[in-house]
C-alpha cells in the first residue's frame, strides 16, 4: 500500500475524501454462538470412504434419497458429529515435530487467493503458512489418522495467527477432518485468552465452509482435552502462576528469541517453566516479567506469578492479573482497603502483567518499611514504599488528573497514602503496585458499536472490555438488549429511545504498542483520518462521527503519531459477541500522540478493508487521553 501520508510534512493543509480502493480486507467475530445459528443446516455424513460409520445429525429430515445422495460423494464437506468427544493423542516431542507440505485446500481455506496470485495482501508478502505434524490419534473412529497444525501468518492492522488442527489419514483413504472445537486465533506480539471454533475462524476469511474444503469434514464435538491449558500451575516450591495467554508455535519466525533465557523453573512431570527475557530483539515486549510453557502442539503459553497477598479483581469469575486489593497492615495498624494495579500501563491497557523494577531502580528511591502484606493465614512479606517522591523517578507521576475525577485539578503526592508500594515476590524481583486512583483518565475512548442487519431483528450485544467500563450508552446492565434496523438505526429495549450506535468507554487489557503508525502535520490531520477511513470503507456517516469526536483532541501539537489496531486486538483487549451472528465484523482502535517535532512515518503495508455486505458490524475507538 502507498503511503498516503509521505515522511515529510506537507505545507498546507487540504480537504476532501482520497478516494484510495484498497484490496479486501478482515473482518472477525468471535462469541462462540455460529454452530447455534447452523443448526438447521447440518448435514448427515453416513460413512466415509472405508465406510466408517459417523453419528447422524437431523437424520429425521433427510429423505432416503438424500441419505445416499451424501453417502456416494465423500468428497463434499459436511458438518459432523463425530462418534467420540475425547480424542486421545500419542503426541511427537514437541522439538522434534516434522513440518509437512502444507495442503493446498486448508492454505486456500485460511488464506483465501493463495494460489490465484503472486501477492497474498491478505497473508502478507511474503506468503507464510506452516503445517506441523503434532502426533497420531489412537483408538476410537479416528484411530491412525495424523494430527496436525495448520497455521497462516495473517495482515490486518498487524499480524495476527489463524490455526486450524486437522486429521489427515496417512492412507489417504478417508476425508480429512477439522476440529472445530480446537481453532487458535492469536496476536503477532500479544497472547490470545479468548477461545475460538475452526468454523469461527474461515468465516473471519468469508470462506463458504460447506463448498470450500473439498475432501474434508468438520467435526464439530471432537476435542483433545490435552490442548486444554491449565489455568494455573505450581513449581516445586509451591509458587502459582495464573495462565495470561496462549501464543504461538515456539519455532516460529517471531519467537527465535523465547528460548534463549536460562532461567528455568522445573515442574513436576518433567517440564520446565521458562522465565522470558525481553532484551533488545526480543520477540514480544509483552510477554516481559512472564514466564511460559512449551505446550504438547509447540505453541507457547504464557504464565503470570501470583501475588501471594493480593485479592485479585474478577470479571465474570475471572481474575483480572493486572489488579487487585493486597491485603496488607500498615505500620500504624490500619488494614489497607485501597486497589493496586500492578502492571505497566500503556495506552488503553497494559504492556506487561507485572510491573518488575531493577534493583538500580530500588536504590535510588530509598525506600523504606510501610508494612506488612498476610497470606496463608501467619505469612507475611514485607512493603515498602519511597522515602520522599520528591525526586526524579516520579517528576510525572502526580501531574495527570485522577481516574475517578478527570476535570477536577491534578493531585499531589501529598493527597495519597501509599501512592507506590513495593515488595520482593518469591522469584526475587522487586514489584511495583500502583494506587488505583492515580491511574490516569487514558481508556478506551468513544468505542462506538453499528449494526447494520438485513432486516429489522432483535438481538443482544456483550462487550467485555478486560479493566472493566468507565460508562456506557444506554446502560449497559447484563447486555444491551436492542432492536437494529438495516438503515443503522437502534432502539434499546429498556428505555424505548433510539440511539444511532452503542456507546462504551472503558479500560482494556494486555496488548502491544501500535506496530505501524503515521506521522501527520497538525493541519492534515484530518484529511489523513478521512482518507484512511474511507480506504478501510467506513460510510460517510461514520467518518463523520469518528470526525466530530476526535479532532477537537488532536489541535495542540505540531504532529501527530497515528496508528491504528485491528479487529484481532479488539478481540483481545474488550471481547464483542452478538446473540444473532453477524455476517461481518469489522473493528478498529485508534492510537495516538502528539510530537514537537516531525519524525519518520513507518505505514502499515496492508490497510483492511470492510466488506458491507449481509449483516454487517463496525466500530470505531480511540485511545482517550
Amino acid at each position: 500500500m502507498n503511503d498516503r501520508q509521505p515522511n515529510a510534512p506537507s505545507p498546507a493543509r487540504a480537504s476532501g475524501f482520497a478516494g484510495v480502493v484498497v484490496l479486501v480486507g478482515i473482518a472477525s467475530f468471535i462469541g462462540g454462538l455460529f454452530i447455534a445459528q447452523l443448526g438447521g443446516q447440518l448435514f448427515k455424513l453416513v460413512s466415509n470412504d472405508t465406510g466408517d460409520e459417523q453419528a447422524v445429525v437431523n437424520e429425521a429430515d433427510l429423505g432416503e434419497d438424500e441419505e445416499n445422495d451424501i453417502a456416494e460423494d465423500s468428497s463434499e464437506p459436511a458438518l459432523t458429529v463425530s462418534t467420540e468427544s475425547e480424542l486421545v493423542v500419542d503426541w511427537i516431542d514437541p522439538f522434534k515435530q516434522p513440518h509437512v507440505t502444507v495442503d493446498p485446500v486448508l492454505a486456500s481455506a485460511l488464506c483465501p487467493g493463495w494460489d490465484e496470485q503472486k501477492e497474498w495482501p491478505l497473508c502478507g508478502n511474503p506468503l507464510q503458512l506452516s503445517q506441523v505434524r503434532l502426533g497420531t490419534i489412537v483408538g476410537g473412529a479416528y484411530d491412525g489418522m495424523y494430527l496436525e497444525l495448520a497455521t497462516a501468518r495473517t495482515e490486518e492492522l498487524g499480524f495476527s495467527h489463524r490455526m486450524l488442527y486437522v486429521l489427515i489419514d496417512p492412507l489417504k483413504q478417508k476425508n480429512s477432518v477439522i476440529l472445530d472445537q480446537e481453532g487458535r486465533s492469536t496476536g503477532e506480539s500479544f497472547p490470545s485468552l479468548n477461545t475460538y471454533t475452526a468454523t469461527e475462524i474461515l468465516g473471519w476469511n468469508n470462506v463458504d465452509i460447506l463448498e470450500d474444503l473439498p475432501g474434508y469434514t468438520i467435526d464439530i464435538t471432537a476435542q483433545i482435552s490435552d490442548l486444554i491449558a491449565d489455568e494455573s500451575i505450581e513449581d516445586a516450591e509451591g509458587n502459582r502462576f495464573f495462565l495470561s495467554g496462549g501464543w504461538v508455535r515456539f519455532d516460529s519466525s517471531i519467537a527465535t528469541s523465547v528460548l534463549a533465557s536460562e532461567n528455568v523453573i522445573h515442574l513436576e512431570g518433567g517440564q520446565e517453566l521458562i522465565g522470558y527475557e525481553a532484551g533488545e530483539g526480543a520477540s514480544t515486549q509483552v510477554g516481559k516479567n512472564q514466564y511460559f510453557l512449551i505446550d504438547e502442539d509447540g505453541r507457547v503459553l504464557w504464565y503470570d506469578l501470583e501475588v501471594v497477598f493480593f485479592e485479585y479483581a474478577t470479571r465474570d469469575e475471572t481474575p483480572i492479573l493486572s489488579q487487585g486489593i493486597p491485603s496488607i497492615t500498615w505500620n500504624d495498624g490500619t488494614q489497607n482497603t485501597q486497589t493496586y494495579m500492578k502492571g505497566a500501563l500503556g495506552g488503553c491497557g497494559f504492556t506487561t502483567l507485572t510491573n518488575v523494577v531493577s534493583q538500580e531502580v530500588v536504590d535510588g528511591l530509598r525506600l523504606t518499611k510501610a508494612g506488612v502484606g498476610t497470606y496463608d493465614a501467619n505469612a507475611t512479606i514485607s512493603i515498602y514504599e519511597p522515602e520522599s517522591y520528591e525526586i526524579e523517578y516520579f517528576a510525572d507521576a502526580f501531574n495527570l488528573t485522577t481516574w475517578s475525577s478527570p476535570d477536577e485539578e491534578p493531585l499531589s503526592y501529598d493527597a495519597f497514602e501509599h501512592a507506590y508500594i513495593y515488595f520482593q515476590d518469591a522469584l526475587g524481583r522487586w514489584v511495583e503496585l500502583m494506587n488505583y486512583e492515580l491511574l490516569p483518565p487514558v481508556e478506551c475512548g468513544k468505542p462506538v458499536i453499528y449494526l447494520y442487519p438485513e432486516e429489522t431483528t432483535d438481538m443482544t450485544v456483550w462487550v467485555s472490555p478486560r479493566g472493566g467500563f468507565s460508562y456506557t450508552e444506554p446502560a449497559y446492565g447484563d447486555g444491551w438488549e436492542v432492536t437494529a434496523y438495516p438503515g443503522g438505526q437502534i432502539v434499546n429495549k429498556e428505555d424505548g429511545v433510539t440511539y444511532p450506535y452503542l456507546f462504551w468507554e472503558g479500560r482494556g487489557g494486555l496488548y502491544p504498542q501500535v506496530e505501524s503508525y503515521w506521522v501527520v502535520e497538525q493541519e492534515g490531520v484530518e484529511l489523513f483520518l478521512e482518507s484512511t477511513l474511507f480506504s478501510m470503507n467506513f460510510t460517510p456517516s461514520e467518518i463523520e462521527d469518528f470526525l466530530e469526536f476526535w479532532l477537537p483532541r488532536m489541535e495542540s501539537d505540531p504532529f501527530y503519531k497515528i496508528g491504528f489496531h485491528g479487529t484481532a486486538v479488539m478481540n483481545e483487549l474488550a471481547p464483542l459477541s452478538l446473540s444473532v451472528r453477524p455476517d461481518h465484523v469489522f473493528r478498529i482502535l485508534m492510537d495516538y500522540e502528539g510530537l514537537d517535532a516531525w519524525e519518520p512515518s513507518d505505514p502499515p503495508s496492508y490497510l483492511p478493508r470492510a466488506n458491507r455486505d449481509g449483516f454487517e458490524v463496525m466500530e470505531w475507538g480511540g485511545v482517550l487521553r
